[in-house]
């Protein structure tokens, strides 16, 4: 089963997840540059002290500083002799400080453990003292103190700001799913009142509308295309209303012709002239129902997507051969048609569907043009296409919406549909077949009664 997916809980993770980051990202500087603002502050607090050891060292006042609870632990050497070590290091005899030689006025900070294994941080400083008769001796001091208050700070600053980063995602979490919910609001009223439209049957004639104070450019758009659907599906409903009427129709009239030449057989069966004609009506009616259950047929196959092969097509052998099945209908169709073809190369296209268009064409055109009258074919080669035109002079002058409707299923220009020979679906499926293979189909008729069909096959 497909999972569905949610328009606002997607929003609302991506604003959480961009703002998460952009927080994240602030909180870790804020946090890199505290840390060192606190380790570089150790340092010159641990700086600081070992200046003042020196000074006071020397003038015999740190004994009277010095205490046996200190955080710091000191030891100065002179000649690589202890000369003077912290009160604090009274209990640890034994122990000496890290002693490593390193240039004269400089320092150096090292990680170690202290003597109660503790944690801690030491500075190393070596240094040139210069004695009251003026002679100079070189002096090494380690000062090192615990780093265990430096963790509890460092550690206390993250805490805190771990927990105002989480608080700050509680909070851009639910000013997100706010904006997200007021944002997509209009969305929701659209919906609804969606739902209201479809359930009141009063309005299903009428367009679409939103009401809301506010107009959104999003939702006018949603309601153009709503609007649109609504009017083809309209559209589509009474043209199938209509083609089932009309079909209907052509159904019922031979039907009820066969009905009635039964029972009138049935009523006077000893009758000559009936039993003379009856076989031959019977079989002429059912003939045109064959013929109307056909066109019905090949225009829902043509309806959806037919299989297409294309292949090299001369459009002259074609044409007669199309002529030659014509010929039982229209007995003069050879000195009524006229083949302009000005192509030096072949068509190619599918055989079926060219053949079924050009054979309805020129059925059309004989039979709704004047007896006697020329049928006129033209085939040119148009740069990347090639153009096909029929024309003929017709007997009924078509107004632009009547030329429109001519490809319509079952429409006929005689609404009393008096002609038993003519269904109305010629031309339906001839769109029908030139939507498919992407043919732009063309009907136009001229103020002098020149009804003309043009077909433009791609190449």
């Amino acid at each position: 089963m497909m999972k569905t997916r949610s328009i606002k809980r997607n929003l609302i993770n991506s604003i959480s997840a961009i703002f998460g980051l952009f927080i994240i990202i602030v909180f870790t500087f804020v946090d890199v540059s505290v840390d060192d603002w606190v380790q570089q502050q150790f340092k010159i607090e641990l700086k600081e002290k070992v200046n003042q050891i020196k000074s006071l060292a020397h003038d015999n006042i740190i004994s009277n500083t010095d205490s046996s609870d200190s955080h710091y632990a000191y030891q100065i050497w002179q000649d690589n002799q202890t000369i003077k070590r912290s009160t604090s290091l009274r209990p640890y005899p034994e122990l000496d400080l890290l002693h490593t030689k390193i240039p004269i006025n400089s320092y150096k900070f090292v990680d170690v453990t202290m003597p109660n294994n503790e944690p801690g941080q030491a500075l190393l400083s070596s240094y040139i003292h210069r004695n009251k008769d003026g002679s100079s001796d070189y002096m090494y001091i380690t000062v090192s103190t615990s780093t265990q208050s430096l963790d509890r700070i460092t550690s206390i600053l993250d805490i805190l700001l771990i927990g105002s980063f989480l608080l700050s995602m509680i909070i851009m979490r639910i000013v997100a799913k706010k904006i997200v919910l007021q944002g997509l609001s209009p969305l929701e009223s659209l919906n609804q009142q969606i739902k209201k439209f479809n359930n009141n049957n009063t309005y299903s004639n009428n367009d679409f509308a939103f009401y809301e104070q506010k107009h959104y450019s999003e939702i006018d758009l949603i309601i153009k295309e709503l609007n649109n659907f609504l009017n083809i599906h309209r559209n589509s409903i009474e043209n199938e209303k209509r083609i089932t009427s009309d079909i209907a129709h052509e159904i019922k009239t031979p039907i009820a012709e066969l009905i009635t030449l039964t029972e009138v057989h049935q009523r006077f069966p000893n009758d000559a002239r009936l039993a003379e004609t009856f076989t031959d009506d019977i079989l002429q009616i059912s003939n045109r129902m064959r013929v109307i259950v056909e066109n019905l047929l090949l225009l829902q196959r043509t309806s959806s997507t037919i299989e297409l092969y294309k292949e090299p097509i001369d459009i002259t052998l074609l044409l007669n051969s199309i002529q030659h099945e014509l010929t039982f209908k229209y007995q003069d169709i050879a000195n009524r048609i006229q083949l302009k073809a000005h192509l030096d190369t072949v068509i190619i296209a599918d055989n079926f569907s060219l053949k079924t268009i050009l054979t309805n064409l020129i059925d059309n055109a004989l039979f709704y043009s004047p007896p006697a009258s020329t049928i006129q074919i033209n085939v040119l080669n148009n740069t990347h296409n090639i153009i096909i035109e029929v024309i003929n002079i017709a007997t009924i002058n078509y107004s632009e919406t009547e030329i429109k409707k001519l490809i319509q299923p079952l429409y006929q220009y005689d609404s009393s549909r008096s002609d038993d020979n003519r269904y109305g679906l010629g031309l339906s499926i001839i769109n029908n077949i030139c939507k498919i293979n992407q043919y732009p189909l063309s009907i136009t008729q001229t103020i002098t009664g020149d009804f003309t069909v043009t077909v433009s096959i791609a190449q």
